[in-house]
């Protein structure tokens, strides 16, 4: 059949939008009568674009129920995925329609499909939208309360943060485990929640009356037995009151999360001592004997607390002392990772010179060293991890690939670094581009860097909109993003883009062994 390309610049559509058939748009843009014209003229519902998305996909992420009803009654796949390894479900749930869900579920879609690196569970996409129904429909067919985010981790955290209320109440209704850390429960920083708070603040006054005044033995036992029923605490308390029909008294008090129940029990004295730099308290306990590889509840290492705070003269110690350098704690984090993020170029030296691996598998759980570097925005840290090869196109879930995480971030040196060593200035995530990024910060000068490197001014994201529509009408970068759609590219930086994308990762490497003259070399390198 004849396939062409919904929108091209002068660069042409290197994206998701290459190879869109009329299917596709039809089902994209809620043309029903166009679409169900299209299929009985015989035209295929499972046609995949280069980044195998359907047009059952299209139409869910776009909420038109009426198309993804004439798809699935065609014979569309309920459950293929795109390249990103999304199904039509997590697009339905992310878009909030609550119609396509119900009836991807009738047609028997998956609610839990497998998770990779690259996918979020449907709960989680209808947890980000916030659509309560949505999270109810998926709870009530069987989603897993506890699926796990790489970024938010389970459900319960992403509704947190977004903050959907009713996502939230539904949740922990239905069993969530909301002690997935406690009120004194300190994050990697080492704080606590009411540290985030603004003293004297209705939140900051909430957190304090619930640390110092305990709870009642009623909401004691009340939290004791929905701990012990778990995900299935609905079902079982509504079979016990259609047996029972005796009323009690309930004290509704709001309940008081007590404990310490997270990443810091049972931390060492060597975690200590690594974790505040005290590098002579740390050497002391090495020479008497203690382990430098004991782990706290969530599989943290003394080297994970230094490498997160920077401490280097305690990473070499331990490094020295037989230290894991690959350890990875309860999220899949090694201590390069935790590296990368603190922004310590030395402890990466360190940690690479003792073998740690730069490209560490990756799970639904982890991000790569080099996405940590470039959220820190440290250029030399992603200079140094560019030159142990690290993967320039690692797939992160919710940002996508290291440029993607970089542009996200507003860090124009890491920017350069990862678009001069011969990353994809096109890749995407749901359609959405580095350069959207970079409109949506206004930008001007990383806009400029981006499409100097062929950057597709007209990709379109999964709303439908280019970069400029992120743009205030008449603000440099909008003046910007319009002169390069109105200005085509001259030959001579075609030709740069085309020997670029040809020689990819291996750029820098072999740019100086052309026999060419030294100043065409300068214009190739960007210099």
């Amino acid at each position: 059949m004849e396939v062409t390309a919904a929108r091209r610049s002068f660069l042409c559509d290197i994206g998701f939008w290459a190879d869109r058939t009329a299917l596709h748009e039809a089902a994209s843009h809620g043309r029903a009568l166009q679409l169900k014209q299209l299929i009985e003229s015989g035209v295929s519902v499972n046609m995949v674009t280069v980044d195998n998305i359907t047009p059952l996909h299209e139409a869910c992420i776009q909420a038109h129920p009426n198309c993804a009803r004439l798809l699935l009654e065609a014979g569309a796949q309920v459950d293929v995925r795109t390249i990103h390894g999304s199904t039509p479900l997590c697009n339905a749930c992310a878009s909030g329609s609550l119609e396509c869900a119900k009836m991807l579920l009738d047609y028997g879609a998956k609610v839990n499909p497998s998770l990779t690196a690259l996918t979020a569970s449907p709960l989680h996409e209808a947890c980000i939208q916030g659509n309560v129904e949505v999270v109810k429909l998926m709870i009530s067919s069987g989603a897993q309360l506890e699926a796990f985010d790489v970024h938010f981790g389970p459900p319960l955290h992403i509704a947190c943060a977004k903050g959907h209320v009713g996502c939230v109440k539904e949740m922990l209704k239905a069993g969530a485990n909301v002690n997935s850390r406690a009120v004194y429960a300190s994050d990697n920083l080492g704080r606590k929640p009411i540290d985030y708070t603004t003293p004297a603040s209705p939140a900051h006054t909430c957190l304090m009356f619930y640390e110092s005044n305990p709870l009642s033995l009623q909401q004691l036992c009340r939290i004791t037995v929905r701990k012990m029923l778990g995900s299935r605490a609905s079902e079982v308390i509504a079979l016990a009151l259609t047996k029972n029909r005796h009323k009690m008294d309930i004290d509704n008090e709001r309940p008081y999360f007590f404990g310490d129940i997270g990443c810091w029990s049972e931390r060492t004295e060597v975690h200590k001592a690594a974790s505040l730099g005290q590098a002579s308290e740390l050497q002391h306990l090495i020479q008497s004997g203690a382990s430098v590889n004991m782990v706290a509840v969530d599989s943290i290492t003394p080297l994970h607390e230094a490498c997160l705070r920077g401490q280097a003269q305690c990473v070499r110690l331990l490094l020295d002392a037989g230290a894991q350098v690959d350890a990875r704690n309860v999220d899949g984090s090694t201590p390069l990772c935790d590296a990368c993020s603190s922004g310590s170029l030395e402890c990466v030296s360190l940690l690479l010179e003792h073998g740690a691996k730069a490209n560490p598998a990756l799970t639904s759980r982890t991000a790569s060293p080099l996405h940590e570097a470039c959220m820190g925005g440290n250029a030399d840290c992603v200079k140094l991890l560019i030159a142990m090869d690290a993967c320039l196109e690692a797939y992160d879930l919710y940002y996508g690939t290291p440029l993607h995480v970089a542009c996200a971030n507003e860090h124009t040196s890491c920017v350069k670094v990862l678009l001069n060593a011969g990353a994809k200035v096109n890749a995407a995530r749901l359609h959405e581009t580095p350069l959207h990024h970079a409109a949506k910060n206004m930008r001007v000068e990383m806009i400029e860097i981006l499409v100097e490197f062929g950057a597709n001014i007209y990709a379109r994201d999964q709303h439908n909109r280019k970069p400029v529509d992120y743009t205030t009408p008449g603000s440099p970068s909008a003046v910007c993003l319009q002169f390069y759609e109105t200005t085509p590219m001259s030959l001579q930086q075609l030709s740069r883009l085309a020997v670029r994308k040809k020689l990819g990762t291996r750029a820098l490497k072999v740019m100086d062994q052309l026999h060419i003259p030294k100043l065409l070399i300068s214009y190739l390198c960007y210099q």
